[in-house]
């Protein structure tokens, strides 16, 4: 059982706490400086040029915002995203600094741009933030701590906002100043990145860094598509109605309270020290309803009964503002738009999401956030100005036309509650929706009770989906549809059960705790004996088993046997042994079960246990016949990391019932093995078939050190292992973008893979240009192939020091038949290459005639192959072994003495297929 720090609200567990107080201030300082801009903004634009002036301003910020995000996407693509965060940082204080200059001159077009930026660096922080965080936390991470760092963002904005109120109106601090706040801020969570950036890379190397999946690059999609998906769901088309209206309800409320701000605190400094005070208690008021209210009314009305809480609310503020118009109308309009739409609206929203499958969520959130979001407002402030300017609407007749868009909204609420139902019970059947990815728990009472439904069935994917989905559930009423599913035929059923009655109703289960330790499936064994360990205590563990299992089942003592070496890393390798043996006398199915165990058990040591002491039981378990224990025996091997085991595992790369397993186990062994492994990989006295897999390891061991290694080999080795190692480098970089990559070992490399093909080049010309036998036939082929895969490398190499998928791109136009792609991909390198790559590269890729390549490849490296002879000696005496074969075949129709010599030095080749073919042509040539 992991141990937490907290729990219920503050799930931070044993080593997080440290980055998450981090990524919180990092947050909080994120909110402290927008709070800090935006009473500066707000109180300048409207004491400057009038509230008049809102409408346009909302049509600009819509249309500038847009393509600054879309803009900003890309970068993302293109950057690292912490070396992004630093690079916007700096734009950001910079502009702060030129903003504070421009502010003096008074001019109007100066406070449109600075209510602009800064609605753009609300956006645009929170989005990179939230990117970060996605970066930093695994989904499961984020389920258990999103809630608490957006707590942080609440109480930025708090601060923001009290900060503002008490320096403009007790120090006295001109309401430009401000940006001198927030230049410090700026550059105080910038420092912040910088450290959780270290501490997450220091994380993964200790870790061994572990698989992250590469990004994809969204896929580019026509506007019409979009519509057409909306229309097809019913529930879709009204979340993204609802979404509408939200934002631009929001325009029209935001324009009334700003309009009467300014009429109410006409002076500056008070109008930036009220909105200061006013943002600041929203965001408490909505820490409050998120925190204390939000769980509570979701499990009373439901998703699509906290969503009506903000329309309502503004229904309501809007009927007062009607009524009895003046300040106190507009902070209740304004309160209730901001109070429930960042806590209660928001979390219903999230769930709203939940039966979306996740490819078309990931879409549709696109297309509202490049489209619907801002296109809203946009239209809102067209609205506004046609209403204003042309129909001289005051503020209260404004009210009239919220309350018509407040009526639609509503509707469309009352619309979506059956919709959502119906969708997430599909969602449900089809499996659609992905338990990682949710960021919310799920209480709602209508969606909790489909699950329980689901629970109820007899399907075993069905119910394990449904567990997974509840997996933090919080209502204990759950227990009563999850106690009978202990006895379900399904281990993983029973295991997942377990884990969540624990969490609900921790005495239900302990009292099963006797049967479950009895269990036939072992995870399940372990998970029981684990809850007597965490209720009754470590003492209770031994005993409570020993009662249990009156039939001393060695299946129940080797479950215990592992627990204890989890729990301990240590185990009693006398009991071990004698398990062992007894193992054997037992029927083949519960003795094989008892063995994996005791592999497990051995493996949980990891290397902070005695692995000494199990080691006579890892060697009589690796000779097990049961291809089931070995493959965990060599799984314990790398959990242990026992170096006495590398030469075992590297006998196992030439098994193909071992091989996979084996190498796992050797990538477990992380930077301790690199040395090892470049060894092995550099030494041609080791046979090929083992030297081959060594790329693919040092490929799945992400650290710096394997990276050097990969590199020290980029030359001098067999043609396939050449491309193995930089195939390894490719998924190196590409998953891992922060190792570095000596640059001019690249380059060196790069050189020779060219000088390799002019070479090839010239030697296929001369074979073409002589007989056609067999042999000459055979050769021709090779070659060809050789030039295609000599190709595939040196542009392998460039995305080594280029961006790896336009780099690829490129490689598809040059080998493709396309000719306009062709021109397309050498123009393409033409402006992204450097100089000198250049030099080596156009003439290969650029098409010209043979001779003018060859010609070229002599001039760059004095390539001098004038006969057949001259180039079978060539081939001969390299390092290609398929190269040299088909030599050696051509070369028995040869006379000369030089290749008769090369072929007796080949006959002691360490390539068993070379040696072969040199013995053959010298029994034919005599």
């Amino acid at each position: 059982m992991r141990k937490r720090i907290t729990s219920g609200f503050l799930d931070i567990r044993k080593g997080e706490m440290f980055l998450t107080l981090l990524m919180f201030s990092y947050y909080y300082l994120i909110l402290v400086t927008y709070y800090l801009l935006k009473p500066a903004r707000d109180s300048l634009f409207l004491v400057k040029l009038g509230a008049a002036q809102l409408p346009l301003v909302f049509i600009l910020t819509a249309l500038i915002i847009a393509p600054i995000t879309t803009f900003y996407a890309r970068a993302s693509r293109t950057f690292k995203l912490s070396h992004l965060i630093y690079i916007t940082s700096v734009i950001l204080i910079v502009n702060l600094v030129a903003l504070r200059w421009m502010l003096n001159l008074e001019s109007s077009w100066v406070f449109y741009v600075f209510y602009i930026w800064v609605s753009i660096y609300g956006a645009l922080t929170a989005s990179q933030y939230w990117l970060f965080a996605n970066a930093v936390y695994d989904p499961a991470q984020g389920k258990r701590l999103f809630a608490f760092l957006n707590l942080g963002g609440i109480l930025g904005a708090l601060t923001g906002g009290e900060v503002t109120s008490l320096i403009v109106s007790r120090f006295g601090v001109a309401t430009e100043d401000l940006l001198y706040f927030c230049i410090v801020f700026i550059a105080a969570f910038t420092v912040i990145v910088w450290l959780v950036w270290q501490r997450v890379l220091k994380g993964r190397r200790e870790a061994g860094a572990p698989k992250r999946p590469a990004r994809r690059e969204e896929t580019k999609e026509k506007l019409t598509d979009m519509f057409s998906m909306i229309k097809r769901s019913r529930h879709l088309a009204y979340l993204v109605g609802i979404i509408g209206l939200t934002m631009a309800t929001a325009s029209f409320v935001d324009y009334q309270f700003k309009t009467i701000s300014v009429e109410s605190f006409p002076e500056k400094q008070a109008l930036t020290s009220f909105l200061g005070t006013f943002y600041g208690r929203l965001s408490l008021v909505s820490l409050v309803l998120q925190v204390v209210f939000s769980y509570r009314l979701l499990r009373v009305l439901g998703v699509t009964g906290i969503v009506m809480f903000l329309p309502i609310g503004l229904l309501f503020g809007s009927v007062t503002m009607f009524i009895f118009p003046g300040l106190v109308a507009a902070i209740l309009l304004r309160g209730s738009d901001g109070a429930f739409k960042y806590s209660l609206d928001k979390t219903g929203r999230e769930l709203l999401y939940l039966p979306i499958p996740l490819q078309v969520k990931k879409r549709t959130k696109v297309f509202i956030d490049m489209f619907v979001d801002r296109w809203s407002r946009g239209m809102a402030g067209g609205a506004l100005l046609l209403c204003t300017v042309v129909f001289g609407f005051t503020v209260r007749q404004l009210s009239l036309v919220v309350i018509g868009l407040l009526a639609v909204w509503i509707t469309l609420g009352i619309l979506i509650r059956e919709q959502y139902v119906n969708a997430f019970r599909d969602a449900l059947a089809r499996r659609e929706i992905d338990p990682s990815q949710l960021t919310v728990n799920i209480t709602d009472a209508a969606t909790v009770q489909t699950l329980r439904d689901a629970l109820a069935s007899e399907n075993e994917r069905e119910i394990l989906y449904a567990l997974d989905l509840l997996s933090e559930a919080r209502d204990k009423s759950l227990a009563a549809d999850l106690e009978p599913l202990l006895g379900f035929a399904s281990g993983q059923v029973r295991l997942k059960s377990i884990q969540l009655l624990s969490r609900l109703a921790p005495d239900t289960v302990r009292a099963r705790a006797e049967a479950l330790v009895l269990d036939e499936d072992p995870e399940v064994r372990l998970a029981a004996i684990g809850l007597i360990d965490e209720y009754d205590g470590p003492d209770a563990v031994a005993p409570f088993v020993s009662a249990a299992n009156a039939d001393d089942d060695p299946c129940v003592t080797a479950s215990e046997l592992r627990f204890m070496a989890e729990k301990t890393h240590d185990i009693d390798r006398d009991r071990a042994a004698r398990l062992l043996e007894s193992s054997r006398g037992h029927p083949s199915g519960s003795g094989e079960a008892v063995r994996v165990e005791l592999a497990r058990a051995a493996g949980a040591l990891g290397t902070a246990g005695p692995a000494a002491k199990i080691r006579g039981i890892i060697d009589e378990l690796l000779k097990d016949d049961s291809d089931r224990v070995v493959a965990e025996a060599i799984a314990s091997i790398g959990e242990t990391r026992m170096r006495v085991y590398i030469p075992t595992l590297i006998e196992y790369l030439l098994d193909r019932r071992r091989r996979w397993h084996a190498r796992d186990a050797l990538v477990e062994f992380g930077d301790g093995i690199v040395g090892t492994l470049s060894d092995i990989l550099g030494d041609d006295r080791t046979p090929l078939a083992v030297r081959r897999y060594m790329p693919v390891v040092l490929g799945r061991i992400p650290t710096q050190k394997s990276v050097e290694a990969l590199v020290s080999n980029l030359t001098g080795l067999d043609t396939s292992l050449r491309f193995r190692v930089v195939k390894a480098l490719n998924k190196l970089k590409h998953r891992y973008p922060d190792l570095r990559i000596e640059e001019g070992r690249i380059n060196e490399a790069f050189v020779e893979e060219t000088r390799i093909y002019y070479e090839i080049l010239q030697i296929a010309a001369l074979q073409e240009s002589g007989g056609r036998s067999d042999g000459d036939a055979l050769l021709v082929r090779a070659l060809d192939e050789r030039l295609t895969f000599n190709l595939e490398r040196i542009f392998r190499l460039l995305g080594l020091s280029y961006p790896p998928r336009d780099i690829y791109h490129a490689y598809l136009g040059i080998v493709g038949s396309d000719k306009d792609k062709h021109a397309s991909a050498t123009e393409f390198l033409d402006n992204v290459v450097g100089r000198n790559v250049k030099k080596y590269l156009f003439p290969i890729v650029d098409r010209v005639s043979e001779s003018v390549a060859i010609s070229r490849g002599v001039e760059l490296f004095g390539l001098e192959v004038k006969t057949k002879d001259d180039a079978l000696l060539k081939l001969i005496e390299g390092d290609d072994a398929w190269l040299k074969t088909c030599a050696l075949f051509c070369a028995m129709d040869s006379n000369t003495e030089e290749v008769r010599n090369a072929i007796r030095a080949a006959a002691s080749d360490p390539d068993p297929v070379v040696r072969e073919t040199a013995r053959l042509a010298l029994g034919r040539i005599g």
